[in-house]
């Protein structure tokens, strides 16, 4: 029988949440994620010292002070400013490529990616680890062992995605996002967008929610994106690429989706 423990860390002001899946209970399944747990509590807490923006002296407060070292000296920054860039030249604009708002949580899918790698990917080397999983407000990475046929279930508002493998990202317009207006039709109320790369997926959410429906439908189909959206009119599931629209119910209450 497939056991399944979950544990969160609070770091970065956010919960990441771990979730592993065991072929069957075992003594040893907690001891795995216990252990699993600390070591990342540790390392997310070095990630949150060097690039929270709400520390003075993190490289993403020092690179918005002007200082341009950060991208001289870490990799990781150089890696997660890059993305920004070429994806706002992408989307035209859409998408803000300094460190001074909402981008600022591209570290977050960045640290989850390498969280993921660093720490869950390597339990695979115990036999009864058949599933293995890392989410952080939004955004979740997923794994399985190649010999089985588990797959993670994950469930948005217009469609379930059965993953073994990959990334999805959710975006969800809220009161803080002031530079939208509700009231227009192609105002992207909800967004999901499933891909290989966390950071790409979080990139393209983001990306979505700014931009509207229309220049981000121009963008799903020119760049191949796969995943969900609900606008002010209609609901469209899109695949590699292609788009399947509907147009929204009157029964629809928008303000009762429910957040990732």
């Amino acid at each position: 029988m497939t056991e399944f423990l979950t544990k969160t860390i609070n770091a970065m002001n956010i919960p990441f949440i771990i979730r592993l899946a065991f072929d069957h209970k075992d003594d040893k399944n907690e001891d795995i994620m216990i252990g699993t747990y600390e070591k990342m509590n540790q390392y997310l807490e070095q990630i949150d010292i060097q690039y929270s923006p709400f520390r003075d002296n993190s490289l993403v407060s020092r690179f918005q002070r002007g200082d341009k070292q950060p991208l001289l000296n870490s990799d990781a920054f150089k890696s997660v400013y890059s993305k920004t860039v070429v994806v706002g030249e992408l989307s035209n604009g859409s998408f803000e490529v300094y460190f001074n708002g909402a981008p600022t949580k591209l570290i977050k899918s960045w640290a989850i990616e390498q969280s993921f790698n660093k720490y869950l990917i390597p339990l695979f080397e115990n036999d009864n680890v058949i599933g293995i999983s890392l989410e952080g407000r939004g955004n979740a990475k997923f794994a399985v062992r190649p010999s089985t046929d588990f797959e993670w279930k994950i469930q948005t508002v217009l469609k379930d995605y059965n993953m073994r493998y990959g990334s999805i990202s959710t975006a969800k317009i809220d009161s803080r996002t002031k530079y939208l207006e509700k009231d227009q039709m192609d105002a992207i109320q909800e967004l999901a967008v499933v891909g290989n790369d966390l950071m790409d997926t979080d990139i393209w959410a983001n990306v979505g929610i700014v931009a509207g429906t229309e220049k981000f439908t121009d963008l799903i189909q020119s760049s191949y994106l796969s995943g969900m959206l609900i606008d002010n009119e209609e609901s469209i599931i899109f695949a590699e690429g292609v788009l399947n629209r509907h147009h929204n119910e009157k029964t629809l209450n928008l303000d009762k989706i429910r957040e990732k």
